[in-house]
């Protein structure tokens, strides 16, 4: 079902190499603030976000990196 209001980003993240670091990845960008849901893909090095209003791409990256992954970019 498709939630109305919600947005969508594309993260590429850099050092992910098993379903741990994925796990440990959508874990810390739940607790940005607007994150709905995050699904972290190690094989593609991307995490879907799923966001309501604004998402503050500058704690995303902080909070990537404080877990010890590289923020590459997101589109």
């Amino acid at each position: 079902m498709f939630n109305l209001g919600t947005k969508k980003k594309i993260v590429q993240v850099d050092g992910m190499t098993c379903h741990h670091c994925e796990m440990t990845v959508e874990k810390a960008l739940l607790e940005v603030s607007g994150v709905k849901t995050a699904k972290a893909n190690h094989e593609k090095k991307s995490v879907e976000i799923q966001y309501k209003d604004e998402l503050d791409l500058d704690e995303v990256r902080k909070k990537i990196e404080e877990v010890g992954y590289k923020f590459v970019s997101a589109n």
